[in-house]
C-alpha cells in the first residue's frame, strides 16, 4: 500500500531520501533482478537495507511492496523507470535514484555524489563512457521538467537537466569503486561482476 513505512521512520520533509526501482521486466536477465541472491540476501532487500543504513531512507517503486519500507506502486511494466519516477513526488531536497540491478552498491556512492553536486540539478556517474542515471543523485526540482518529458527514455529527462558528470577518476578519489555503481542486465554480466570481487550468486 502506498505510504507504507517502518514505524520508527518518517522521511517527509527531510534533507535526503532515495527511491529503489524494482518494477522492471528483467527480460534480458531471464528472472526478476530483485530476487538475485547476494550473500544469501535478495538484492532488493539488500539495496533497501544499505540505503536505510546510509541514511537515504528508500521508497520502493515497483509492483511488490518490501516489508518495512515506503511503497509507491509501479504498474506500468512497459513504461520503464521513467514512468515510475514521473508518478513519484519527492518530499526531500535530495533524492538518490537506484535501480534494482546494482549488486555491488555501497552507500558511499550517494555520499560521494552529494559532495559533487554543487549547484547542479543532478550528479551522475559515468562508466565506460556511459552515464548511469539509475545510480544518480537528483534535486527535488529535477522532477519539474520530468513532468513534461513525453518519452519512455530516461536520457530524455537527463538531457533536460544541468548535470554534474562524475568520472571514474573522481569516484575513486572519493573512495568509491566504479563497480559499486554498475548495473547488470544479463546473467553473464552478473557473473562477471560478482567474480571480480569473488562473490557468488546463491
Amino acid at each position: 500500500m502506498e505510504g507504507q513505512v517502518g514505524a520508527h521512520y518518517d522521511i517527509d520533509h527531510v534533507d535526503q531520501s532515495s527511491v529503489l526501482l524494482t518494477g522492471g521486466a528483467s527480460r534480458r536477465m531471464g528472472f526478476d533482478k530483485a530476487s538475485i541472491s547476494i550473500a544469501g540476501e535478495p538484492l532488493a532487500a539488500r539495496l533497501a537495507r544499505i540505503l536505510r543504513e546510509s541514511r537515504w531512507e528508500p521508497t520502493i517503486l515497483g509492483r511488490t511492496p518490501l516489508d518495512g519500507y515506503r511503497f509507491h506502486p509501479d504498474n506500468e511494466v512497459e513504461g520503464g523507470p521513467l514512468a515510475a519516477l514521473r508518478a513519484f513526488s519527492p518530499t526531500s531536497h535530495f533524492v538518490f535514484v537506484l535501480s534494482c540491478d546494482v549488486p555491488l552498491f555501497d552507500g558511499a556512492v550517494a555520499r560521494a555524489l552529494k559532495s559533487c553536486l554543487g549547484e547542479k540539478g543532478a550528479a551522475i556517474p559515468i562508466l565506460d563512457g556511459r552515464l548511469q542515471p539509475l545510480c544518480g543523485l537528483y534535486r527535488r526540482e529535477a522532477w519539474v521538467p520530468l513532468r513534461d518529458v513525453d518519452s519512455p527514455r530516461i536520457m530524455d529527462w537527463v538531457q533536460a537537466l544541468d548535470v554534474e558528470v562524475v568520472t571514474e577518476t573522481v569516484l575513486i578519489r572519493l573512495g568509491v569503486q566504479p563497480g559499486w555503481c554498475k548495473g547488470v542486465n544479463t546473467p553473464s554480466e552478473l557473473k562477471t561482476l560478482l567474480e571480480s570481487v569473488k562473490w557468488a550468486v546463491e
